[in-house]
């Protein structure tokens, strides 16, 4: 596409930006159809991932708390734990079925991760931005925040559509959100 657009036959301006336009969001078109024909697939991902322990993750964001309050961003309520439902939660992220990890693959347990904290509400506010700081941290913690070429695999803009999309799903589209979000993370060999 970019070839075509650099072409002598491409000589209006409009005819470029289209092809660019296209060449740019071509893999989000291709998501978009296998939702709508509801074929998006699991990738195969990379196995593993580091997932921070209940206390790391608490003191992780204790820190962003801490930077939010001193902006008059966030109150004393943020990142407050309700119960031990984050560490329930990064516990079953880690959990195995037959001896094999549940979530086996840095996709995997990113897009639960996000999926988990903002649907499950373990903070009494601020869940969003809890999961999705919690969610680039993962990615970061396991060297997958930025792409072979140095981009994020995930810019500002589209963490906090993600973010809440999630929050305003169905819970009956868990899975096919869940896989989105695994595509969007896919290393883009698997693209």
């Amino acid at each position: 596409m970019r070839k075509a657009a650099a072409s002598p036959q491409f000589q209006a301006d409009t005819g470029r930006g289209l092809v660019e336009i296209i060449s740019r969001y071509i893999q989000t078109f291709l998501w978009l159809q296998r939702y709508d024909e509801g074929k998006l697939h699991e990738p195969h991902g990379q196995h593993g991932g580091t997932l921070p322990t209940a206390q790391q993750a608490s003191e992780d964001l204790t820190t962003l708390k801490q930077q939010l309050m001193a902006k008059g961003e966030a109150t004393d309520l943020f990142a407050r734990p309700r119960g031990d439902g984050l560490g329930v939660l990064l516990g079953n992220l880690d959990q195995s079925a037959f001896g094999e990890p549940a979530y086996p693959t840095i996709e995997s347990k990113a897009a639960h991760l996000l999926y988990f904290v903002v649907k499950n509400h373990p903070f009494t506010d601020g869940n969003k931005r809890s999961g999705a700081f919690l969610f680039v941290g993962f990615l970061h913690r396991n060297g997958r925040l930025f792409n072979q070429n140095g981009e994020p695999v995930i810019n500002d803009i589209g963490l906090s559509a993600l973010t809440l999309l999630v929050a305003e799903s169905d819970p009956k589209h868990k899975e096919t959100l869940i896989r989105l979000i695994m595509n969007m993370l896919a290393p883009e060999a698997e693209q």
